[in-house]
């Protein structure tokens, strides 16, 4: 590791010292996404042809689509490797979070394409190259990855439905820009948007079954995720909650493409039978995402949550899909950082720490894994323009969780690739999935 002067030394190597147990690779990742990044033009010339943003169920950004430099916002990739450099990286997979105003800048330097911070190189940068279905087209010239795109070379992402019907200030999730972001695509042209709320059907399998025909097995389809925002009134075909909603998409699916493929099926808790059901038609993995442990939090942060199940029948609902599931088929997920959301938060690192690990204590030793994604302050969020969690945070939240997981010897959560240490893992989401003991 290059040994510099500790005022000018690059956030990872300061870290390291302070985490010497911690691969360096988690800490670049943590601060990667919860700071984000921005491109040079040159670096945006060298990403042509890229997997370019199209998850779009949330912006995943911190800077809004017209904050950006003309185009970024659709045409910078949708993730990145970064490995090598001074620091002797592993490859590492990250989510592309821009962020106008970041320290980090992917930039070309001496003929490489390089993470600096601050002007001063710390990584080298490796682009994903689109799949092959990428550019083929419906009749009507809808494209395939405007119904399913390819995230970190692994996911096939389906939103069913990209809206939410918990609506306003008193229900939205206060983190969440998913009606938000809706209204802003609506505004912007290009191939990679499609303003349609719902998924047709016969569009989303004729993708997956274009997808499980990729020759390439670097860009394989490993795990079908399927979410989309919460249903509790009357939808197309007079569904009125997410399992009816999303079941013939999955009985469709297992139809075309058979059960080796999992799915991973995102939506807001469901009764028991409702699992029961989504089991026998072919999900692999159910969750119902939790957010925060901290039940007075819950009740702010996800208002609609509170509103139409509530923290303990949804915490209630966690343990008993374990035995509909099976252990690793459980993991909500957690928003990691939002444990110290301003005013309502926890005040100081070490109290938010201790409440996130005594979430990841009672779920873990029940058999449900939560999964954490580390928060993205997007805009058009009530925390719209919060500061940054600390970085200690999101390093010692991701320490407590690979200890807890260790500690009751539980399996990977299922769906999202390998996990475990730098290098093995795909899921970009989080650095959790990077820590190594």
């Amino acid at each position: 590791m290059p040994v510099t002067d500790a005022s000018t030394a690059p956030t990872v190597e300061t870290y390291s010292r302070k985490y010497p147990d911690v691969p360096i690779e988690v800490i670049l990742k943590e601060d990667l996404l919860r700071l984000g990044m921005t491109f040079s033009k040159e670096a945006m010339a060298a990403a042509r042809g890229c997997r370019t943003q199209a998850y779009y169920l949330f912006s995943y950004n911190i800077s809004g689509h017209h904050d950006l430099s003309s185009g970024m916002s659709t045409a910078a990739p949708e993730d990145i490797i970064f490995r090598g450099g001074p620091y002797n990286f592993r490859r590492t997979y990250v989510r592309v979070v821009l962020n106008a105003a970041s320290p980090y800048v992917v930039d070309i330097v001496d003929g490489k394409t390089v993470i600096c911070q601050h002007a001063v190189p710390v990584a080298e940068v490796q682009f994903l190259t689109k799949p092959w279905y990428y550019g083929k087209s419906f009749a009507d010239g809808l494209h395939y990855e405007q119904v399913i795109p390819l995230l970190y070379n692994s996911y096939a992402f389906i939103t069913t439905f990209r809206a939410c019907h918990y609506w306003g200030d008193k229900e939205e999730c206060k983190f969440c820009d998913i009606n938000y972001n809706l209204r802003e695509l609506r505004t912007l042209t290009g191939d990679h948007v499609t303003p349609a709320a719902i998924k047709d059907i016969g569009q989303v399998v004729e993708v997956l079954a274009a997808m499980a025909e990729e020759p390439d097995p670097a860009k394989r389809m490993i795990t079908i995720i399927m979410t989309g925002g919460s249903i509790v009134r009357k939808m197309r075909g007079g569904a009125d909650n997410a399992t009816d909603f999303n079941i013939p998409y999955v009985e469709a699916i297992r139809a075309r493409i058979g059960r080796r493929i999992p799915i991973v099926m995102i939506t807001e808790s469901q009764p028991v039978e409702c699992i029961k059901r989504f089991r026998d038609a072919g999900v692999t993995v159910h969750n119902a995402n939790l957010e925060v442990w901290d039940r007075r939090l819950f009740e702010i942060i996800a208002p609609g949550k509170q509103k139409y199940i509530g923290y303990d029948l949804w915490v209630r609902r966690l343990l008993a899909y374990v035995s509909v599931m099976g252990e690793g088929r459980v993991s909500p997920n957690m928003v990691s950082g939002v444990e110290m959301a301003q005013p309502f938060g926890f005040k100081t690192v070490s109290e938010a720490v201790a409440s996130a690990t005594e979430g990841f204590e009672y779920l873990m030793s029940h058999g449900v894994i939560p999964h954490l994604d580390t928060w993205c302050i997007e805009p058009g969020t009530t925390l719209s323009g919060h500061p940054p969690v600390p970085l200690e945070f999101l390093i010692e939240a991701d320490i407590a969780w690979y200890t807890t997981w260790r500690k009751y010897k539980l399996p990977p959560f299922e769906g999202y690739g390998p996990m475990g240490a730098p290098g093995i893992a795909v899921y970009g989401n989080t650095a959790s999935v990077d820590m190594s003991g």
